[in-house]
């Protein structure tokens, strides 16, 4: 990243965040400094939409999916099966 832009978007993270105790996820943070370019900008606010979304989603209490499925199979008891050994034939 050129150091020029790092440093712009240093400034606009800092004031953002200082924004952002003071809002809540329904409002939109506050425009970008106008010295932004059209495509600085763009990427400033992809970059703090990606940091709203991983921040809510690390506050979530985490349950893997594995760990459901296990338990929603353990729960159903084992099978049994009668029959042959044949693989052939289904039950």
């Amino acid at each position: 990243m050129h150091l020029d832009l790092r440093e712009k978007v240093l400034v606009y993270q800092y004031t953002s965040r200082r924004d952002m105790t003071q809002q809540d996820d329904a409002t939109p943070p506050p425009p970008p400094p106008p010295q932004l370019t059209p495509y600085e900008r763009a990427s400033v606010d992809m970059l703090a939409g990606i940091t709203r979304l991983l921040k809510r989603h690390s506050e979530r209490p985490r349950k893997f999916h594995e760990d459901d499925v296990a338990e929603r199979f353990h729960k159903q008891g084992p099978k049994e099966f009668a029959g042959t050994t044949d693989p052939l034939v289904a039950e």
